[in-house]
């Protein structure tokens, strides 16, 4: 009786080997929107201390916008106003 070789041999069916890093995602993860560019979004000034202090943790770092969900432009406006509130000392 002869044998096969081991590398020709099927594999069992693992989950893992299915996986890629290139597959597109099934639509188990969405984005959120961002929350500053709907219709009534408030207004990103240095002076909106309560908006300003969601987005930032409490020991002062401005959050990711992986983590808060805020577009890029608004991310960028959101740390130039940021630090604007800290040079003034309003956070």
């Amino acid at each position: 009786m002869k044998k096969k070789h081991k590398k020709f041999q099927k594999r069992g069916t693992n989950v893992l080997n299915n996986l890629s890093l290139f597959q597109k995602n099934e639509g188990k993860f969405f984005r959120k929107k961002c929350p500053l560019s709907s219709k009534n979004a408030p207004i990103i000034d240095y002076k909106n201390v309560s908006l300003l202090k969601k987005y930032v943790s409490d020991n002062g770092k401005i959050m990711s916008s992986k983590i808060t969900s805020v577009s890029f432009n608004k991310q960028r406006k959101l740390t130039k106003e940021i630090k604007k509130a800290k040079i003034l000392g309003l956070i």
